[in-house]
């Protein structure tokens, strides 16, 4: 810790080995994970808030691994895409598939039918990032699989950061400007409508919204699983509230601090050996869905 402090505050009595170590590999690391879980927890609010489903994820109703499909195929087969690039071929794969689940299934209809439809979509399209990176004939190996599958933060590098970075600035709109209209999407669309707000156009970009806040995720770290989904609940149950305005920004630090949380047991828990990040949020977040379901959590009160 004293060496990490050392780097950080620029002393000259550091090894340049450390040095190297914390500036190009640790920290791009960690200001990596904030950004992807941060990015995350905002999703998943908007994802709940606009679908009025309280299942809704990016990884749940196939959005991830739309995006993940895109990138990944870029990748394993090298293909002349500049990487600055990557996050729109995310975004653009992820809002086919958001467009594919809305189009099979109603928004009015039952959650359940909704992340039947996302897993079974989900699975397809994982199967076909198998096909992928298996076919590719510059096949990169485990590493690739493990980013593309369930999501590594192992090989985030400064030109990654740099990559995602214009896409927060340019999110930050969002938890400014989406809490209110987001609020009278809970109330139900009759009421939203008397209140003057337009229901499809509002529903139709806060949906691209967040499916354009997991593109830079995907294409930095992949399909981190379960953030998403479960950061916004465990802010509604720990501040007891379901105010949107409240709700995106801490479940923005939450999603933060789970992700920097994970990949922290993925470096050490079985350490010489690394667990990709995606496994450990998985191994996290599946027994606090279940927990959530048990207790019937999953549910939103409307906050005008």
């Amino acid at each position: 810790m004293r060496d990490v402090a050392d780097v950080l505050l620029g002393s000259a009595d550091v090894e340049d080995s450390h040095r190297f170590i914390v500036r190009n590999l640790r920290l791009p690391r960690v200001i990596g994970g904030a950004l992807a879980g941060g990015l995350l927890g905002v999703s998943g609010a908007v994802m709940q808030g606009t679908l009025r489903n309280p299942l809704a994820g990016p990884e749940l109703i196939g959005v991830s691994a739309g995006a993940s499909l895109a990138v990944a195929t870029i990748v394993a087969f090298r293909l002349p895409f500049p990487g600055i690039a990557l996050p729109t071929a995310a975004l653009v794969a992820g809002l086919i598939t958001g467009a594919l689940i809305l189009t099979l299934v109603s928004l009015k209809a039952n959650p359940m039918h909704m992340l039947l439809v996302g897993a079974a979509l989900t699975a397809l399209i994982n199967a076909l990032v198998i096909a992928v990176i298996t076919l590719a004939p510059n096949f990169g190996g485990v590493s690739i699989i493990y980013r593309f599958l369930v999501g590594s933060l192992s090989n985030v590098q400064w030109d990654e950061i740099r990559l995602a970075a214009p896409w927060c600035i340019a999110l930050l709109p969002v938890l400014l400007l989406a809490g209110r209209p987001l609020n009278l999407l809970q109330l139900g669309d009759e009421v939203a409508e008397g209140l003057g707000l337009g229901v499809r156009r509002t529903r139709t970009v806060l949906f691209a919204a967040s499916v354009v806040l997991v593109a830079p995720v995907v294409a930095i770290a992949g399909p981190i699983g379960f953030i998403a989904l479960v950061s916004p609940h465990l802010v509604r149950r720990l501040l007891r509230t379901s105010d949107a305005r409240v709700v995106m920004p801490v479940a923005a630090v939450t999603g933060a601090v789970l992700v920097l949380a994970a990949d922290t047991a993925a470096r050490l828990a079985l350490h010489p050996h690394e667990v990709a990040v995606g496994l450990w949020t998985a191994l996290l977040g599946a027994p606090a869905l279940l927990v959530l379901m048990q207790r019937g959590i999953l549910r939103q009160r409307p906050s005008a």
